[in-house]
């Protein structure tokens, strides 16, 4: 990757798996609770393994992200972050910084949505035991 559009369009791309990946994870929560309702167990585990595949895909795409990021220099790796957060630190200066911007605060409402539904989830299943009972 010679110049920064060719950056900007990398990270975009990845920026946009990472979103799909979150939205599956969102969505195999969601059908969780559904089969946590009816008791069935074998599809509780079936979401379970699906989405752990989908939690490390996702985070194989933040990997690639942070590892292109690495190519720039620490100005632009700034700006990056700052996009990538959802920020508006820096002001996105392109159409690709506006989408990385714009996508990144999506896929943070989708991560805040899917955590609260998991919390719940948890609490039902695991009770004072739950993971988040552990942490608050």
């Amino acid at each position: 990757m010679e110049n920064r559009e060719e950056f900007l369009t990398e990270v975009l791309r990845r920026v946009q798996r990472n979103y799909v990946h979150m939205v599956e994870i969102e969505r195999l929560t969601k059908d969780m609770g559904a089969s946590l309702s009816r008791n069935d167990r074998e599809s509780v585990e079936l979401l379970l393994k699906m989405r752990g595949e989908e939690m490390d895909q996702a985070g194989e795409v933040r990997q690639e992200i942070r590892t292109i990021l690495e190519a720039v220099d620490e100005e632009e790796r700034k700006k990056f972050r700052s996009w990538l957060n959802g920020e508006n630190t820096y002001e996105p200066d392109s159409f690709e910084a506006r989408k990385i911007t714009e996508l990144s605060k999506q896929t943070q409402q989708v991560l805040n949505r899917t955590i609260s539904l998991d919390k719940v989830l948890n609490s039902k299943v695991a009770g004072k035991e739950s993971y988040y009972q552990a942490t608050s």
